[in-house]
This record gives C-alpha cells, sequence and structure tokens, in this order.
C-alpha cells in the first residue's frame, strides 16, 4: 500500500492507507509533509521513502504516531510536534513523537524533533530502538502517564534493545545491568539494574527525561548539568544513589524520587527555574535525605506525596527567610495524620552555597 507520490490509487493520508491495511501489510510513504496524528493499530510495517523528507507532523493537537497494535515496524521517518500545546505542563508532559502503548515494535532510521517526548513508551516489553536522531527529544519509558504508579514497580517494563542512537549529536546511553563504569559523554543516559556506576560531568541539555536510573544502587551522578529539557532527574525504584554538585535547571521538574526509591542522597545541587517542580518525593519513596541544596524559583520547590522519613536539612529555598524552620507539603489526603502531609527543613541555609 502506498501513501503520497504520483502512483495510481496511491493514498494521500497515511491513517487512510492503515486503516484499509491488514496485519503484516507494508504501508510505504513517500516523501512529503503529512499533517496527521497517526494510530497504528494494525502490526503493519509503515516504512518512509527518506527519514529527512518524509515527515509526519502531529500539529501539537497530541502525539504524532501512536502505536496500539503489537509487532510493528516504523522507519524512515521525520516526526515532529507531538504534543499538546506549547506549555510545560502536567497534563503534556507524555505526549510525544512516537508513543508505544503495545509491546514488540522495531523503531529505527527515524529523525524525531519538536515533540514534547521523542519516543514514550507506557508499560510495554520488548521494544527496539537503534539507528534514530534525537534533536531536543529522547526516549522515556514508564510505569503510568495520569494514572499513579504506587506499588506498581516490574523492571521488564524498561528492558528493552536500545542502541546506536544520537540525542543533539551525543551518544543515547543505554545500558542494562552493568557495573562500575564511567560516563562524561552522552546526550541521554538510561541506566537499568546497574550498580556502582558514576556520571559526571556531562552536558545533558535539550534532552526529555536527560537522566534516568531505573533499579539501580550505589550510582553517582556529580557535577553535570541536566537543563532545559521536558523531563526531569528520574529515580525509579533505586536506592542508595548520591546526586551532587548538579545544575539543573529549566526542565518540568528538577529530581523526582519514585516508586520506593529510599535511601538516596540529594546534595549541593543547584535546582532552578523548573516550570513544576524543583524536587518531588513519592509513592513509597522513604528514607532519602535531601541536603545543602539550592531551591531557587522554581513553581513549586518541593512537594512530596506517600512517602515517610526522609530527612530534609540546611537547604537554601528562594522563598524562605532561613530563620525559621521551611515547612514542605504534601497533599492534605489524611488531614489529622501531619505527618502525610507535612515535612520541615529545621535548619535552612540563609544564603546561597
Amino acid at each position: 500500500m502506498y501513501v503520497g507520490g504520483s502512483g495510481f490509487g496511491n493514498y494521500s493520508k497515511i491513517q487512510d492507507a492503515i486503516n484499509d491495511s491488514s496485519n503484516r501489510d507494508i504501508v510505504y510513504v513517500f516523501s512529503g509533509v503529512y499533517y496527521e496524528n497517526v494510530i497504528v493499530n494494525k502490526s503493519i510495517d509503515l516504512m518512509g521513502e527518506n527519514k529527512t523528507s518524509t515527515i509526519i507532523d502531529g500539529k501539537r493537537k497530541g502525539d504524532t504516531i501512536h502505536v496500539i497494535a503489537k509487532d510493528v515496524t516504523l522507519c524512515g521517518f521525520t516526526v515532529k510536534n507531538g504534543s499538546l500545546g506549547n506549555e510545560k505542563n502536567i497534563s503534556n508532559w507524555y505526549y510525544a513523537g512516537i508513543r508505544l502503548t503495545a509491546s514488540g515494535s522495531i523503531i529505527y532510521g527515524n529523525n524525531l524533533c519538536q515533540s514534547t517526548l521523542g519516543i514514550f513508551g507506557k508499560k510495554v516489553t520488548n521494544i527496539t530502538i537503534f539507528n534514530n536522531d534525537f534533536i531536543g527529544d529522547g526516549i522515556t519509558f514508564s510505569l503510568y502517564d495520569v494514572e499513579s504508579a504506587s506499588n506498581s514497580f516490574c523492571e521488564k517494563y524498561f528492558i528493552h534493545t536500545i542502541y546506536n542512537n544520537t540525542v543533539n549529536g551525543k551518544p543515547l546511553i543505554y545500558l542494562e545491568g552493568e557495573s562500575d563504569k564511567s560516563i562524561n559523554d552522552a546526550g541521554q543516559i538510561i541506566l537499568v539494574s546497574c550498580t556502582n556506576m558514576t556520571i559526571s560531568d556531562v552536558n545533558l541539555t535539550n534532552a526529555d527525561f536527560g537522566c534516568i536510573l531505573v533499579n539501580c544502587s550505589k550510582c553517582l551522578v556529580k557535577d553535570s548539568n541536566i537543563s532545559s529539557g521536558d523531563g526531569v532527574l528520574w529515580l525509579i525504584h533505586s536506592n542508595n544513589n548520591r546526586i551532587q554538585n548538579n545544575r539543573i535547571s529549566h526542565n518540568f521538574e528538577g529530581v523526582c524520587l519514585d516508586c520506593k526509591s529510599t535511601q538516596n542522597f540529594i546534595i549541593y545541587n543547584t535546582i532552578s527555574n523548573n516550570d513544576w517542580c524543583g524536587i518531588i518525593v513519592e509513592d513509597g519513596s522513604n528514607f532519602n535525605r535531601i541536603i545543602k541544596n539550592n531551591f531557587i524559583e522554581n513553581k513549586y520547590n518541593a512537594f512530596f506525596y506517600n512517602s515517610f522519613f526522609n530527612r530534609w536539612a540546611r537547604n537554601y529555598w528562594c522563598d524562605w527567610p532561613g530563620i525559621i524552620p521551611k515547612p514542605i507539603y504534601g497533599p492534605k489526603e489524611h488531614p489529622f495524620r501531619i505527618w502525610s502531609w507535612l515535612n520541615w527543613d529545621w535548619f535552612p541555609a540563609i544564603a546561597e552555597y
């Protein structure tokens, strides 16, 4: 089946060709600009003529391509403008150039740019992603989009085959089950079930979720710039890691400790000008230490939810005088259980570090 071009019977819209296709068909798209929000609901191969001249533009009206069928192959496109409007906000963060909600897809040989997220996979397995170039985008896998992830961690949703991709001309580093390695050059970093890894002196800018640690322990992220992304420095079910002396700014959020991430140490970071929250600690992420950081001009400097026994100490808060203890709020779902909606930085700093 053919879309575009000058052949007799060719379709003018990608979606029309998909609707008329059957499983294991090839839908071949000739060069051109296609302003569509495509839903792939068949196990097909969707192939573009040339990745620089075969363009699917989602018009910032939702996901550009949403794959809801298993075992789909996508190759040969520029995919752009997957978003819901232009603002970074809580209802927009998970829209993507390519959204995956079914398993088994193969995505290779594409350009992805100008979307909220480049590729977003929700609870999917066995995804293969290689030879793609991301500009201002990247790869994100998650347990959730709008709903809570509480008590739902499953490692298989983060283990995929990902190699030879770039983000802003630098390597996209995806490692699973590695230990005792150092990373100091990357466009985006995703570590899954890694231990004792060191990420240092990297410039992770304009890269969606610049750094993601999933089920990692004893890792160090230090002296790096994580900025201008559509996501957050995200720890998922990760324990005993250290986030130190980083500049984290102008993202959707600064740092997120999520899904029972415990005993992590967040120290000497400057977390500033993030559109939603400087740091959020949620979903059973207990016994973390957040100490001697600068929280400056974030919409909300800090927030916690369903997390306990975290220690906040000697942080600088731009919205607090530093003379009296600083309250950190959570949702008042249980107004008579003050520990569930109110933490304290008992000795806030009076000046920036």
